[in-house]
């Protein structure tokens, strides 16, 4: 069954390909926008980053799939932190 950013539950898992490289942390939207923007996602072994929406390229009862199947073509996603991101508006 196919689901919506909007949907998630924190705590879904994320894949790049086959390899789960971390969890859903957090929902955002860029001002008083209702569609996500970012995607929170605790990375293994680096913490929290911003994934851009456009980066997904599905969302499942498995989980969220980035676009790239190699996990190192993200090594350059930005840390989290509100404060980094101050238009951001929470949403999950």
């Amino acid at each position: 069954m196919a689901r919506t950013l909007e949907t998630l539950d924190l705590g879904t898992p994320v894949f790049c390909g086959e390899e789960r490289v971390g969890e859903v942390r957090g929902l955002y939207a860029e001002g008083s926008a209702r569609a996500v923007e970012w995607v929170v996602v605790d990375w293994v072994g680096r913490g929290n980053v911003a994934v851009p929406a456009i980066d997904i390229g599905s969302v499942s009862d498995r989980g969220v799939t980035l676009i790239q199947q190699n996990s190192h073509d993200y090594d350059g996603l930005p840390p989290f932190n509100e404060e980094r991101f101050p238009t951001v508006r929470k949403l999950a």
